[in-house]
């Protein structure tokens, strides 16, 4: 599957509707494990980790329960085996944009609030809702639902 676009869905009318984001970077990589360290750069298989979107400003904005879509400078190659790592990155800005989160059961998030450059950060149990999109995309579904799928 080729991965042309990420989606959130805003988490009902929580929050602002617009949150705006400085220096904004999005990538994607591939890692072998199910659950994350607290290390950033030891999640991804060597060499995957790839820059996807970059902007000055990042406006994160849509309607209670609507989807936030961001489409890929870059589209990225999802194999269906790995797992799938999707990191953002920005420093500063205004308002936060708040999502639907689910709670996978074993550290799958990985956040750290004060400083981009950190190799570490906190593990979570709980992460956005996404939607990926593209060519040979399977039907729109969250991660989680994507994963279900190709768990033989």
């Amino acid at each position: 599957m080729t991965i042309n676009q990420i989606g959130w869905q805003r988490g009902g009318s929580s929050g602002s509707p617009s949150g705006y984001y400085n220096n904004f970077e999005l990538y994607i990589g591939l890692a072998s494990e199910s659950e994350l360290s607290d290390t950033f750069d030891d999640n991804y298989i060597p060499g995957t980790r790839t820059l996807v979107y970059k902007t000055t400003t990042q406006v994160m904005s849509a309607g209670p329960d609507e989807w936030m879509i961001i489409t890929l400078d870059t589209p990225f190659w999802y194999n269906g085996a790995d797992n799938l790592i999707v990191e953002l990155e920005w420093v500063g800005g205004s308002n936060m944009f708040y999502t639907y989160m689910w709670e996978t059961g074993t550290s799958r998030g990985l956040m750290n609030k004060s400083d981009v450059s950190a190799p570490t950060g906190t593990l979570y149990t709980r992460m956005s809702e996404l939607m990926f999109d593209g060519p040979l995309a399977l039907e729109q579904g969250t991660f989680g639902s994507i994963k279900a799928l190709w768990s033989f």
